[in-house]
């Protein structure tokens, strides 16, 4: 008899011991799927954002878009004169259509001026688009000038600048203080953009004895068309062709001086802040 209350206290421990074991499972069990379901919860946002991010890429596009369509477009026409050929550019896209008229009415009469200085020499001329936005365009002009009678040739430079507000010629005076400029050539210490003759040369003729600083100033004080487009629809000729032209790219100003034909007619100078 007491050994079959042993043998039964003993079963119930075995089952005791089983029950608590069991338990002990399940809670691993719940444990595990609470920590999946955390993992779920925080990677949901996670997938959200990377929906998003392409709906932004669009929108930003879309401005992108909206903003090209109203860009100043450009394309280049030549016209002849006499025995000049001259490159221009002609813009197109302007929101205003009837300043647009303006403004290359203007582009014209700039570029082909010079045919009217060298009425008797063969001429031809390339222009440059250097620049070109919603506020303003700057044009360069390079050319080949050949005198009939002797077949001398010489080099030419003129540049342009058109503020489309206001379709104004913009000169040196518009960018900086010309005297400062003079300063700058007439001290030698200036860096040199374009040269056709020999550096050392031309440098001796940009600082001869007699171009002083005065003697820049007076210059680019008349530098650059002046004028523009009045409200009578006339384009405004210039006065007298400028001895120096200049034009700004990118924060630096590009300045041209006179030189003999030997060493190229002209020289360009490269001004900004960082040179003084």
């Amino acid at each position: 008899m007491r050994k079959e209350k042993l043998f039964i206290a003993a079963t119930v421990a075995v089952c005791a011991l089983a029950f608590a074991g069991c338990k002990k499972r399940a809670a691993v069990d719940l444990s595990s799927l609470h920590t999946t379901v955390a993992v779920e919860k925080e990677t949901l946002p996670e997938t959200t954002e990377a929906v998003t991010e392409p709906a932004g890429e669009t929108k930003e596009e879309d401005s992108k878009n909206s903003t090209s369509s109203f860009s100043l477009k450009t394309e280049t026409k030549k016209e002849t004169s006499g025995k000049a050929t001259v490159e221009y550019p002609v813009v197109s896209n302007m929101k205003d259509t009837e300043k647009q008229k303006q403004v290359n009415a203007l582009l014209r009469t700039n570029a082909m001026a010079i045919a009217d200085v060298h009425p008797d020499q063969t001429l031809s001329v390339k222009s440059t688009v250097e620049a070109a936005n919603l506020k303003r365009i700057v044009v360069t002009y390079k050319g080949e000038l050949t005198n009939p009678s002797t077949s001398k040739k010489e080099k030419i430079f003129y540049a342009n600048t058109i503020d489309l507000d206001t379709v104004q010629n913009l000169r040196l005076s518009d960018f900086t203080d010309a005297y400062t400029v003079a300063g700058y050539i007439a001290s030698g210490d200036y860096k040199l953009e374009s040269v056709s003759g020999n550096e050392q040369s031309v440098r001796s003729y940009i600082n001869g004895s007699d171009k002083t600083t005065d003697y820049y100033f007076k210059k680019l004080q008349s530098a650059d068309f002046s004028g523009g487009y009045t409200a009578d629809e006339n384009v405004t000729p210039a006065a007298s062709w400028p001895e120096v032209f200049s034009y700004e790219k990118q924060g630096v100003i590009y300045v041209s001086v006179p030189l003999s034909s030997e060493l190229g007619n002209y020289a360009i100078i490269k001004y900004s802040p960082d040179n003084k």
